[in-house]
């Protein structure tokens, strides 16, 4: 939602295209697409803040459904040469106060460090910024995982704070580390 504007990520604004990345409302082919990717605990560990489990097909589309429900939440496919490649998250979304979280999961490693994730994510903050007015954007990433702070902080985000032990992982739990980006700096850039 932008002001009393409903937020519709079918609109002509979508696909959001970059020059090796497009942003597309998520269809049923997307999520079997990323369905290995949410089936490997290794590969969730520090993407689901959730309960450390495979989830099989049908499992994941009822995630997903939970996920993107079109009013606060969305998911969106990231597309690379046809095919999907990850999914963005804008969550959270509060229209009034100007705020969203942001997430982003490249699934296949052959498309991991080749900036695909970078050229995702200033899409879709192009347009939380630009279409969705909104004022600051937030992330939340595990102090390991090392690529998704190095992104963030590449991209303008401040390190905010710590939220201690806050996901359950094995026999103990993990903090995650609080990014913000405003949407003023975010323009500087």
């Amino acid at each position: 939602m932008t002001g009393n504007r409903v937020v519709n990520s079918n609109s002509e604004t979508f696909p959001l295209r970059g020059e090796r990345v497009e942003l597309r409302p998520l269809e049923p082919s997307d999520i079997e697409a990323m369905a290995p990717f949410f089936g490997d605990v290794e590969e969730i560990y520090y993407y689901l803040p959730d309960t450390l489990l495979p989830r099989n097909l049908t499992q994941l589309h009822t995630m997903m459904d939970e996920w993107n429900d079109g009013k606060t939440n969305f998911v969106f496919a990231c597309r690379h040469r046809d095919e999907t490649i990850g999914l963005v998250t804008l969550s959270d979304l509060d229209p009034v106060a100007g705020n969203a979280e942001v997430g982003i999961m490249i699934a296949g490693r052959a498309y991991r460090g080749h900036g695909l994730a970078s050229d995702a994510m200033k899409l879709v903050l192009d347009y939380a910024f630009g279409e969705l007015r909104l004022h600051r954007i937030c992330a939340c990433v595990a102090p390991a995982n090392f690529s998704s702070i190095s992104l963030f902080k590449r991209l303008g985000f401040v390190e905010e704070g710590r939220m201690r032990e806050v996901m359950r992982r094995g026999q103990g739990f993990v903090d995650l580390l609080l990014f913000g980006l405003l949407e003023d700096e975010y323009r500087k850039r």
